[in-house]
């Protein structure tokens, strides 16, 4: 897999990656909320960091199945 570094990056790291992907959206929503935005920003930060970790996790497991089954060896 050293031809393809991304990939190797994506299936050594990326559960740590998607969790820190998902955390820095509510985190943002923190500080908009903390710069003066309105209290809905909250709830959909929490939701949207909760959907952007779906979405990267299942990112990753796609890139697993492919590095498992037609990536040589």
């Amino acid at each position: 897999m050293e031809n393809y570094p991304i990939i190797n990056l994506l299936h050594r790291h990326g559960k740590i990656l998607a969790a820190v992907l998902a955390l820095c959206v509510p985190l943002g929503a923190l500080l908009l909320f903390l710069t003066g935005a309105s209290w809905p920003a909250l709830p959909i930060g929490t939701v949207a960091g909760a959907v952007v970790y779906v979405l990267v996790r299942s990112y990753v497991e796609l890139i697993h199945i492919i590095t498992e089954t037609l990536m040589p060896r």
